[in-house]
């Protein structure tokens, strides 16, 4: 639930764009789901976008920009300890929302280092990397992280959002219904069947809107 908010935020222009997505599936317009679903045109509002000003893209396999920037000053969000690993957490989520990408990325990789494996510190820097361009990269830390944590539910509606920005449809709705699977009360899961119904509700419209043509 931590992340929660830092990823419930993005999720508005998540289901416009997936509106256009599943519209595009229904009226058999390959094109208009390829441009839709393009990974600068899917992230939703919130999401920090790919080539934004200030924010340069990088490869999927270039090595961290983090090592050779300066380090993230902690303490503004909770206290001043900067071995508290939730306080880095908590500062790459402001970070990520105020789309300060480089300082989000060191913040993760910061908490990362202090605790070796924290599944919150790896979702953030994948979701880091996809806003940078290095959508693949991300894609594979999200798989690695759900290998290990396989009921991590921010990790499955990260890895959707990855989907869905490559125009992975099907996969992206996948991974959302386990999102909502794991716990359906909460607002990660609520949003995840959402995102669902809304891909359902337009695939099962698709055969009556083909029969009107």
């Amino acid at each position: 639930m931590r992340r929660s908010l830092a990823l419930i935020a993005v999720a508005a222009a998540v289901a416009a764009a997936a509106a256009v997505v599943v519209s595009g599936m229904s009226s058999g317009d390959g094109a208009s789901t390829s441009q839709a679903a393009g990974p600068t045109g899917a992230l939703p509002s919130g999401h920090p976008s790919i080539g934004m000003p200030g924010a340069a893209t990088i490869a999927d396999d270039s090595p961290s920009a983090s090592a050779s920037t300066s380090p993230v000053e902690v303490g503004s969000t909770r206290g001043e300890d900067s071995g508290d690993v939730q306080a880095l957490l908590d500062q790459g989520d402001a970070y990520f929302m105020q789309e300060r990408l480089e300082l989000a990325e060191q913040a993760y990789s910061q908490a990362l280092a202090r605790q070796p494996g924290n599944p919150a510190a790896q979702v953030g820097l994948a979701m880091v990397w996809h806003a940078r361009g290095a959508s693949k990269r991300a894609e594979k830390a999200l798989k690695a992280v759900l290998a290990a944590h396989p009921d991590d539910q921010d990790a499955h509606y990260s890895l959707a959002i990855v989907l869905f920005s490559a125009g992975r449809t099907d996969l992206a709705k996948q991974e959302w219904q386990k999102a909502a699977d794991i716990d359906p009360t909460s607002v990660t899961g609520r949003r995840s069947q959402s995102f669902v119904d809304l891909i359902d509700g337009h695939e099962s419209a698709a055969p009556e809107a083909g029969a009107g043509n």
